[in-house]
């Protein structure tokens, strides 16, 4: 009785995946720009480093065309994989957001953001925003960690076993739920941390009129931060 059913369920599913396949195949790549971040961008991203770490009164760090290069480096071999992941997730509006690196030589935080024009144009909207625009997304996490550092002793990078109480569930108290994630924060403000360098990859895609404008940052830090049992500052 349950057969015919479970035959419409996986037609439809090989169907849907069917016609995605058909629409990422229609989304083409019409730019993509690999750099290090300079100028004035590289400088407001700097400076807005400095700024969180001048909160917590710890020293600022300095700009290394090195480990911006290392960034580079790091995106470049990403780019492919990036760029066909947006065009899969075309439909899903996902970012292009870079994996981190198993190499931990350096410190290491990474971004991704989408904007996007409306139907017909040929160029996005509003202009995207600059690459510090990275350093708001993750300076968001240092609320939660005020809050893990109201309970002495926690001062370390993430942590495992502190669940996330914004998303514990009314009914049960007791569910277990995503960790609270606050490493790119303690990164940023990392006492030991004296330089940074960081680059994005920018890329546009256009599907039937429609364009979008993604890009990833990828910075590193030297020495690296998130030292497990080590306080940021």
């Amino acid at each position: 009785m349950t057969w015919p059913s479970i035959r419409l369920s996986s037609i439809w599913i090989l169907g849907l995946s069917l016609m995605l396949e058909a629409r990422s195949q229609t989304v083409e790549l019409a730019s993509s720009q690999l750099s290090i971040l300079t100028g004035a961008e590289r400088d407001g991203f700097l400076s807005a480093h400095n700024a969180a770490r001048k909160e917590v009164a710890v020293d600022p760090v300095q700009w290394s065309d090195n480990l911006a290069s290392h960034a580079r480096d790091s995106l470049d071999q990403q780019k492919d994989a990036l760029i066909a992941a947006a065009k899969e997730g075309w439909t899903q509006r996902k970012t292009a957001l870079p994996r981190h690196s198993a190499d931990r030589t350096y410190g290491e935080n990474v971004a991704g953001w989408v904007a996007s024009s409306a139907s017909g144009t040929s160029a996005p909207a509003t202009k995207p925003p600059a690459a510090d625009w990275a350093v708001t997304l993750w300076l968001r996490e240092k609320d939660d960690f005020d809050k893990l550092n109201a309970i002495a002793p926690y001062r370390v990078g993430d942590e495992k076993d502190q669940p996330n109480e914004k998303h514990r569930s009314e009914a049960d108290p007791d569910e277990t739920k995503p960790r609270i994630i606050v490493g790119h924060y303690t990164q940023i403000v990392w006492s030991a941390t004296r330089q940074i360098g960081a680059a994005k990859l920018v890329f546009d895609l256009i599907d039937q009129g429609n364009h979008r404008t993604y890009t990833a940052i990828l910075c590193n830090y030297n020495p690296p931060g998130n030292r497990q049992g080590q306080k940021p500052f």
